[in-house]
């Protein structure tokens, strides 16, 4: 199973890629790829789909994420690279860079769906989005009052669902991402 994210952030890195700056060996190489996990070869028309969406989606990303993401898959530096040229922790820079690839990965979902026929696992570890009350709890949060703090919608969760949100970053979390 990590053998196949590697590789599909490697995709990542191979669609990204400036059309201008790749040779034709680089794009050798990626039509091979392709070939090699879809079975058929692919058109020129359908590689510029690929490199735009890949493009749009890193366009998508804040500017630190996407400079991050390109200096460490486009340009091959370490997390404690960056840290030492940047000036931030390691830890920072690997948690900014999880944010950024779980971005990429959701933005992405789509394409790999459409190349593969297959669904990319979801990456999820929100309570809310596992359960199976979900639908209520996104209920109470929309009719939230929000002149009032997260306290009285978490104590109507655990009460109507049983699921116990111990801190307010959970719900927001949710929110924001989900």
């Amino acid at each position: 199973m990590p053998s196949n994210r590697i590789v599909y952030q490697n995709w990542i890195a191979d669609l990204g890629r400036d059309p201008a700056s790749s040779t034709s060996a680089d794009l050798a190489r990626f039509e091979e790829l392709v070939a090699a996990e879809t079975g058929e070869a692919l058109e020129v028309g359908r590689l510029e789909y690929l490199q735009q969406t890949v493009r749009s989606a890193l366009g998508g990303l804040s500017e630190d994420e996407r400079e991050l993401v390109e200096q460490i898959h486009f340009m091959g530096r370490s997390c404690a690279e960056m840290a030492a040229l940047t000036g931030r922790t390691e830890h920072r820079l690997e948690a900014l860079h999880g944010r950024a690839l779980h971005k990429l990965r959701r933005k992405l979902a789509p394409l790999v769906r459409e190349l593969f026929g297959i669904d990319p696992p979801a990456v999820t570890d929100c309570p809310i989005c596992r359960s199976s009350h979900r639908p209520v709890i996104d209920r109470l949060i929309r009719e939230r009052d929000p002149r009032l703090t997260w306290r009285p919608v978490m104590k109507l969760i655990e009460a109507e669902t049983g699921i116990r949100i111990s801190t307010p970053q959970t719900i927001i979390g949710h929110e924001k991402y989900h």
